[in-house]
């Protein structure tokens, strides 16, 4: 789910990483805290690396922060920089967990921000970034409600960022990229008057490692030394694996593929810049020895790429390249029967499912099928024993699939089509129950080449919604 873009920072879904070493407890702040975050639709996948997923909505910020360009202005006559005039101190060491405890009880109300603050008692540091690089700042260990913001340079700079407490967790959380010797004032503040002892952790995102954004992509990588973390629905458990965070140039759909001679690529892309957070989607597909996921998305964007493997290990190379198509191709109101040929040359391959092939090899080429997506919004029905189904009736072989959006968001089921000898056709379904009326894209995938166990290119999508009293 998209959050709007403010004041120079994207507030989107992430999972953030854990200050706490692999294998420690966790500890939440006591209260229940807003809800300023946002619902990202659940996961196949599994993560267990020391960059961990959790439920919060974190605050990531979008853009390189530039260096302060203030930093001169409280130097001393021996050259030492003196803190900002605002804080209590500067933050020695830069990272690390539980950095500050500040008791903001007797403190005055001295600052507030987008996302809150206003009535309650904060207290402020300065960070002086000591090196390039994403980190994770969070309040994940305070005893009340927090507010957590950044300012650049001064006391009086522009926000950077602000997050109040995400959905589930009791601590706020902020991700993003800062520079070398930038100056940040940490503002720890509260909700709606609320304070207490808050705790200040700074910790340096380590998953992913390597960062692919603005590279001459495809490049060559090997996932021999990978780590052994990660695995979900499309393969990779007990298989090492590579992960990438990549960020959109500009507005577009986006193929991620991963294509090897040594092994089957898995591929899987989540949402944010840290791994572990809400899954897009992922693909493996064995007869062309490639994994892709294609999505929208926006600029600036952040996602995570993890290159896993169905059995084995080796060489890969990582591609990612802009598809001129437009996703979903069209809409569909669902009020009646939607027939087609799905050969009659307006549909391209322009999307991929968990489920399904996504092509065949003919000799030496690669030979992709042609996809549907239709974009539907279900009508919310009322009861809660109600929904939709979504049949798929069809004379070839396919994936049908259901993502939440226009082709940006969590594929959120897939079936393929069983072939019926009385009818001769393929069919198979998906479902959506009581929920309010939602965005989704439906995707039809043929899963085979023409030649094999194709009856016709004919197919008819059919929206079929009940409601039991």
């Amino acid at each position: 789910m998209r959050l709007a873009v403010l004041a120079g920072f994207a507030a989107v879904a992430a999972a953030c990483y854990d200050p706490a070493p692999p294998g420690a407890a966790q500890t939440e702040g006591s209260s229940g805290g807003s809800d300023s975050g946002s619902d990202s639709v659940g996961t196949t996948a599994t993560t267990s690396a020391s960059a961990s997923a959790t439920d919060d909505s974190a605050t990531t910020l979008d853009t390189t922060a530039s260096a302060s360009d203030t930093q001169a202005d409280s130097s001393s006559s021996g050259g030492v920089i003196e803190p900002l005039p605002c804080v209590e101190s500067v933050l020695d060491p830069a990272v690390g967990s539980d950095l500050a405890h500040a008791m903001t009880q007797s403190a005055g109300d001295d600052d507030a921000a987008s996302c809150g603050g206003s009535g309650s008692p904060d207290v402020a540091y300065e960070w002086r970034v000591p090196y390039d690089g994403f980190f994770v700042l969070d309040t994940q260990g305070s005893d009340f409600d927090t507010v957590l913001y950044l300012r650049d340079g001064a006391c009086d700079g522009p926000e950077l960022a602000c997050n109040d407490n995400g959905e589930g967790v009791g601590y706020s959380s902020i991700t993003g990229p800062f520079s070398a010797d930038q100056r940040v004032v940490v503002v720890l503040d509260g909700t709606a008057g609320e304070s207490g002892t808050a705790q200040l952790n700074i910790n340096p995102v380590e998953c992913p490692s390597a960062d692919v954004s603005g590279q001459s992509l495809p490049q060559g990588f090997s996932n021999v030394a990978g780590s052994n973390e990660h695995g979900g629905s499309c393969g990779g458990d007990g298989v090492p694996e590579r992960a990438f965070r990549w960020t959109a140039p500009a507005d577009g759909l986006w193929s991620f593929r991963a294509t090897s001679s040594d092994f089957v690529p898995s591929l899987y892309l989540e949402t944010g810049p840290v791994c572990g957070g809400p899954l897009l989607g992922c693909n493996a597909d064995a007869g062309i020895e490639r994994g892709e996921v294609v999505r929208n998305l926006v600029a600036g964007e952040y996602v995570t790429v993890w290159v896993d493997s169905v059995g084995g290990s080796g060489d890969f190379d990582l591609d990612i390249v802009s598809l001129p198509t437009t996703c979903p191709l069209q809409g569909y109101d669902g009020q009646n029967p939607y027939t087609d040929v799905i050969d009659d040359g307006q549909y391209v391959d322009h999307m991929t499912t968990s489920c399904g092939a996504d092509g065949y090899l003919e000799g030496p080429a690669v030979i992709t099928n042609p996809d549907v997506t239709l974009a539907w919004t279900s009508p919310g029905m009322v009861g809660a024993n109600s929904g939709c189904d979504i049949v798929l009736t069809s004379g070839f072989p396919a994936a049908l699939a259901l993502q939440q959006g226009h082709c940006d968001g969590p594929e959120e089921q897939c079936a393929n089509s069983v072939f019926d000898a009385g009818t001769m056709s393929y069919g198979t379904t998906v479902s959506v129950g009581h929920i309010p009326p939602t965005d989704f894209t439906i995707v039809i995938s043929p899963i085979g080449p023409s030649f094999a166990g194709w009856v016709s290119s004919d197919f008819s999508l059919e929206i079929q919604c009940w409601a039991i009293a």
